[in-house]
């Protein structure tokens, strides 16, 4: 029969195994990842000719090659791919980058902006509403999501309201942007007794917005 000091060595012993079998793993698939990321984005540049990159895309793409979590390179790479007009490529790179920084906001709110151009609506919605997450405080994630509800998913013109009310409580900083937009939503949509109660409320928050007193004044003929 084992004693129990020798039982708690064998637990302890069978518990550093298992972690570290799964540290090994985790490893393991990592650098897979890794590697098929390079492997990648070696592939998105199989139709440029290396000799006439220019001098800082080369450079990015050679620290990409080297290393597939370089964020700043794939900033470089993409910008290059949008001057160029390649939204799709620009998109892929992004893609890629968010592979191993999936919840970087600047990577975000990129992507969501070409996807935006691209028609792809359902991806630029997942993509602001990862930022309002991951980074409440970003502020122009909130208007391009009212943006992109009102003009490209008017089925979703709905939900701005709960989005500028989320947008007032992660920031009550600037409570009044998120007013002034709630009541130009209600002026515009209905019901007018809402868009009264926002404009009521954003003329308290800026006293000197004279404009806001004028569509209250409006509103209540």
């Amino acid at each position: 029969m084992l004693g129990k000091k020798a039982k708690i060595i064998i637990v302890i012993v069978a518990v550093v195994l298992i972690l570290g079998g799964l540290l090994a793993w985790q490893t393991w698939r990592w650098q897979g990842k890794i590697g098929d990321l390079k492997n990648y984005v070696v592939s998105l540049f199989s139709g440029e000719k290396a000799e006439e990159l220019p001098a800082n895309i080369k450079e990015a793409y050679e620290k990409l090659k080297q290393d597939p979590t370089n964020a700043d390179a794939y900033l470089v790479l993409t910008a290059w791919k949008r001057e160029k007009g390649d939204v799709v490529g620009a998109i892929k790179l992004y893609e890629a980058a968010l592979q191993v920084r999936p919840t970087d906001t600047l990577l975000l709110s990129n992507v969501a902006e070409l996807y935006t151009r691209n028609n792809q609506y359902d991806k630029s919605e997942a993509a602001y509403l990862k930022i309002i997450e991951t980074n409440p405080k970003w502020l122009s994630a909130y208007r391009s999501l009212v943006d992109l509800y009102h003009y490209q998913i008017p089925d979703k013109r709905a939900e701005i309201p709960g989005i500028l009310e989320k947008g007032i409580k992660n920031n009550p900083e600037v409570e009044a942007e998120f007013v002034g937009q709630l009541a130009v939503y209600y002026k515009e949509f209905g019901p007018k007794e809402e868009a009264i109660k926002w404009y009521e409320k954003l003329v308290k928050l800026s006293p000197d917005n004279e404009a806001a007193k004028s569509d209250l004044e409006e509103l209540k003929k």
